[in-house]
């Protein structure tokens, strides 16, 4: 039965494209909407640990939705451009001036500024925040410069969180004796993002997000692409580090082998606290599957999968670890909040595997979380391993 009401699970397109654009350090976004979109933005993402400052609004008013709000706009690009002086202006629509037509492409051509300018189209009602990852990660390949000389190095494709897990996928690919020249687009610039067809090889980190903007790299530029399992927990890492090596044709150091050692002795001391515990994983399509496979791992039994947005290869990841783990999961492919409620009243988990919006579901039932959402939480490599495993250990012993 179709509702006329939901308690959504998921956000809209704008919030997807602006955290494309917050990756790019010497950039401003520039929301064409009322205050409110803008405050509410800031606010949200300031929880989740982003800086946002370089969030503004051109605060649409009455007057501006009924007679239009271009010179507002023009204004607001001159101001912004003179007054911060950034390399890069990214403007972006909102439901109020998607509805009313806005041409920010016009606007865009006929101001002149020193700033590049790069109009996004993200009327919150045109989707959720995976079509604004794709649509804003699109124009910025749009940024690239053509005809740059090959080198050996790769790109990561599609990333939005920064901060320690960041810094550990660019050190292990160091480990297999590779460079990452580009990041699109988490802690760049609009240098690197312009020398990004420099590269040989582009990994996608999202894969909700980055195929399209990959097969635009790869016809207009030669850059091949893959997506691994993102490498959270031992085996995830293990595969990752094996097809970036077997890609770009590098043997792989004993460096990370050793740090596997470390890892595996570590995680077997936990599992006494996380053998047999029911958990419910709540999380995106790039994350899904590795930590499904992580927590194996630990001996535990994920009862409940619940999967925001799938992207091409989602199910196929998962169903390959569901099957060679002999698991029998309740799957909840792109849920409301009220199908994952329901589903955690009926399962009873020990625990979930989330983020900052699964509090109230850890609250309402007196379940401990462990949020693995947000940029400062160390995840990834072995050395994320072991502190995510500690972490699930004490949210379990704790009961928060």
């Amino acid at each position: 039965m179709q509702h006329t009401f939901v308690q959504p699970y998921r956000t809209c397109k704008l919030f997807g494209a602006l955290r494309v654009v917050l990756g790019i350090q010497d950039a401003i976004a520039l929301i064409h909407s009322p205050r409110g979109c803008v405050y509410n933005l800031r606010y949200l993402l300031g929880v989740r640990g982003a800086k946002t400052n370089r969030i503004l609004t051109t605060e649409m008013d009455e007057k501006d939705v009924i007679f239009g709000g271009e010179v507002r706009l023009k204004r607001a690009i001159m101001e912004v451009d003179r007054k911060y002086k950034p390399n890069l202006i990214a403007i972006l629509t909102s439901c109020a001036s998607s509805i009313i037509g806005e041409d920010i492409e016009l606007v865009v051509r006929d101001v002149d500024v020193n700033a590049k300018l790069l109009p996004i189209y993200s009327g919150g009602f045109e989707g959720d925040q995976i079509d604004g990852y794709k649509e804003a990660l699109k124009k910025v390949v749009d940024l690239i410069v053509e005809g740059a000389d090959k080198d050996s190095s790769l790109n990561l494709l599609a990333v939005y969180r920064y901060g320690w897990d960041l810094e550990e996928v660019k050190r292990l690919i160091s480990l297999v004796g590779v460079r990452v020249n580009a990041t699109l687009t988490a802690k760049t610039t609009l240098k690197e993002i312009e020398g990004a067809s420099k590269a040989s090889l582009n990994v996608i980190m999202c894969e909700a997000s980055g195929f399209d903007a990959a097969r635009i790299m790869e016809k207009r530029f030669g850059i091949p692409y893959l997506h691994p399992l993102l490498p959270v927990g031992i085996r995830a890492t293990e595969s990752f580090i094996t097809t970036i090596s077997e890609s770009v044709g590098k043997k792989v150091s004993n460096m990370p082998l050793k740090e596997k050692k470390v890892a595996e002795m570590e995680i077997e001391k936990i599992k006494s606290a996380t053998r047999g515990k029911k958990v419910c994983i709540i999380s995106g399509a790039s994350r899904i599957a590795p930590l499904t496979l992580f927590v194996t791992e630990l001996e535990m039994e994920p009862v409940i999968i619940s999967i925001d947005r799938v992207g091409e290869t989602t199910t196929d990841d998962l169903n390959s670890i569901i099957k060679q783990n002999n698991l029998n999961p309740k799957i909840l492919i792109e849920p409301e909040f009220d199908d994952v409620f329901d589903s955690i009243a009926e399962e009873k988990p020990d625990l979930i595997v989330g983020g900052l919006y699964e509090e109230v579901l850890s609250k309402s039932f007196g379940i401990p979380l462990c949020d693995v959402m947000h940029g400062e939480k160390k995840t990834m490599g072995f050395r994320g391993a072991i502190t995510l495993a500690m972490r699930i250990k004490e949210a379990i012993l704790s009961g928060k």
